[in-house]
C-alpha cells in the first residue's frame, strides 16, 4: 500500500460516488417537480377564485320578450372595463338598421371581441346603453335575448355525439331533413357524406378529422337551425385553405342574408360588401363607413387594406 489507488479501486470509487449522487439528486429533482405542480395549483386556485368572485348574471325581474329587430340596433356611447380603472371601450357608438351587416375591423386588443360580448350580455356596459328598437337589452330576459342571437366563433367546439347531434344543437327539435338542409346551406354536407357513417359519425371518434374550417361550417349549420334575429360571426378564414375559405364565405353570405349581423373581420376582402365598416383602435372608433368611403379617406383602413392586398 503506497497511498495510491489502483485503477480498479478508482473505478469502484467513481461508481460508488455516482450511485450516491443519484440518490441525493433524485429527491432534489422531485422537489423541483413538486414545486412546479404547486405553482400550477396556486394559479388554478386563483383562477377559480376569480371566476367565483365574478358577479352573477343579472336577470331583469320581469324580463321582456324580444319580438325581433324591427328597425334598428344601437350601441350608444358605451364605456366598458373588465377590471376597475382599466377601461376597454371609450364611448363607442354604432347604429345598425335591420338586415344590415356591420364589420368590425382593428388590431388585436382594439375592442372588437368586447363589443360582441356586450351584444350577447356576457357582460353589461359600465355606462351608455345598447338598445333594440329603443328598448335597452338589459330589459329582455337573458334566455330570450340569447335565443335570438346566433354566434359563430373562430374556433367553435364540437361536442360528444354524432355529427347530426352537433348540428341539431341549434334546434333540438329539428328533424333529419332540416339537419341535412342546414348542412347543405353551410356547404358541409358533401364532406359529411364522404365519411363512412355520414351524419351518424361519432364526433368523439373523428375529432381529429375535422379541420378548423370544417368545424366552423358545422357551427354555421347550427346557427342556420337556430334562425336568430342577430348574428355575430368571428370569421376564421385566415388559417384555412382556399377551397374551405370559399365555402365558409359562401355559407356566411347565405346565413347573413336578411339578418342584422356583426362580423369580426380578419381578411378585409371578405367584407367589401358590408353596409358599414367600423374601425376600432385602443377601444375607440377611429373610422366608420362603407369600403369605398373608407378607401377615399385614405386613413387606417385604407392602409390596412392595401397591405393585405399586397400579401395575399
Amino acid at each position: 500500500m503506497n497511498g495510491t489507488l489502483s485503477t480498479g479501486a478508482a473505478l469502484a470509487l467513481v461508481v460508488v460516488f455516482v450511485n450516491y449522487a443519484q440518490q441525493y439528486y433524485q429527491p432534489i429533482m422531485s422537489l423541483t417537480s413538486l414545486y412546479g405542480m404547486i405553482q400550477l395549483a396556486i394559479t388554478g386556485a386563483r383562477r377559480v377564485d376569480e371566476v367565483r368572485s365574478q358577479p352573477d348574471e343579472i336577470q331583469p325581474k320581469d324580463g321582456k320578450t324580444l319580438p325581433g329587430i324591427k328597425k334598428e340596433l344601437q350601441i350608444d356611447d358605451v364605456h366598458f372595463s373588465y377590471l376597475p380603472g382599466k377601461e376597454i371601450l371609450h364611448g363607442v357608438s354604432i347604429s345598425v338598421h335591420k338586415g344590415e351587416m356591420v364589420a368590425l375591423v382593428g388590431p388585436t386588443g382594439s375592442g372588437k371581441t368586447t363589443v360582441m360580448n356586450l351584444l350577447n350580455r356576457f357582460y353589461d356596459v359600465d355606462s351608455g346603453k345598447i338598445t333594440i328598437d329603443g328598448t335597452d337589452i338589459r330589459e329582455f330576459s337573458l334566455q330570450n335575448l340569447r335565443k335570438n342571437v346566433g354566434i359563430v366563433l373562430q374556433d367553435p367546439q364540437l361536442f360528444s355525439g354524432t355529427i347530426a347531434d352537433n348540428i341539431r344543437f341549434g334546434d333540438p327539435n329539428a328533424n333529419m331533413d332540416q339537419v341535412i338542409d342546414a348542412a347543405k346551406q353551410a356547404n358541409i354536407h358533401d364532406f359529411i357524406m364522404s365519411l363512412p357513417k355520414g351524419y351518424e359519425t361519432e364526433v368523439s371518434d373523428e375529432q381529429s378529422v375535422f379541420s378548423a374550417g370544417q368545424k366552423q361550417l358545422m357551427s354555421i349549420a347550427r346557427t342556420i337551425l337556430t334562425n336568430p334575429q342577430l348574428l355575430i360571426l368571428d370569421e376564421a378564414t385566415s388559417n384555412v385553405d382556399t377551397v374551405t375559405e370559399a365555402n365558409i364565405q359562401a355559407a356566411m353570405d347565405r346565413v347573413i342574408q336578411g339578418r342584422t349581423s356583426f362580423v369580426i373581420a380578419h381578411r378585409l376582402k371578405t367584407i367589401l360588401n358590408a353596409d358599414k365598416i367600423v374601425v376600432l383602435k385602443d377601444g375607440n372608433i377611429i373610422e366608420q363607413g362603407n369600403h369605398e368611403a373608407l378607401l377615399k379617406e385614405n386613413g387606417f383602413y385604407a392602409g390596412l387594406y392595401r397591405n393585405q392586398m399586397v400579401t395575399d
